[in-house]
């Protein structure tokens, strides 16, 4: 799972869930390494960081000038036991959600197992597109996205959106964020203008995330 633009999908808790992770993986971390690993800026990190302390679940100790080591107390184990479990229950129900969706567009489309289906994007909730379009029988599913382009999703090389023949697909779905609300299924007539291969695609998709209809 990616690191970047996940707090929609797992809530404010989860930030909370990597510090403590880092902390568990990494006891003598800097403060600036782990701004960097959480992605958020150095004074978020501090304020984190103390906000753990205060709270019981960290311990920082100082072991040279400017130099501290930290380490999770016992209610820090058990915050970070009830955080994923959270978080497993939540990219669950996520999954559930998206697989009902699917469910219901592939019973409307007549999607079965020799349709082709392609999904626009490279985050967890594409992830969890890819997922639950097997779950329903769809085997033939390629991936697009020109920031993972290369990168294999589940086996499934990341093409990137250029390579996308809209003429080849009964379905494109996008899942370029973790937002439940941005997912998009756009059946082929909605996008298609005459020709197979459109190289406004891209466009259209960002007009698609505003809420606007393609034209």
């Amino acid at each position: 799972m990616r690191k970047n633009d996940r707090s929609s999908l797992e809530g404010s808790f989860y930030r909370e869930l990597r510090l403590l992770e880092e902390i568990e993986d990494y006891p003598e971390i800097s403060q600036r390494n782990m701004a960097d690993r959480l992605g958020v800026a150095l004074g978020v990190a501090n304020l984190l960081t103390k906000n753990l302390i205060k709270k019981g679940y960290v311990k920082a100790t100082k072991v040279g000038w400017r130099t501290w080591v930290y380490s999770l107390t016992p209610d820090g184990f058990n915050r970070k036991i009830q955080l994923t479990k959270r978080y497993i229950g939540r990219t669950l129900e996520h999954y559930r959600n998206i697989r009902t969706h699917l469910r219901s567009e592939i019973n409307q489309a007549q999607l079965g197992i020799h349709s082709s289906v392609a999904i626009v994007g490279s985050s967890e909730l594409a992830e969890l597109v890819y997922l639950a379009l097997k779950d329903v029988g769809v085997s033939n599913i390629q991936i697009f996205d020109d920031v993972a382009s290369g990168d294999k999703v589940f086996g499934e090389m990341v093409r990137p959106t250029k390579q996308l023949i809209v003429g080849n697909f009964d379905r494109i779905v996008v899942a370029r964020s973790n937002e439940m609300d941005s997912l998009q299924i756009i059946s082929r007539e909605d996008l298609l203008n005459g020709e197979d291969h459109l190289s406004e695609f891209p466009k259209q998709l960002e007009l698609f995330s505003k809420g606007e209809q393609a034209k």
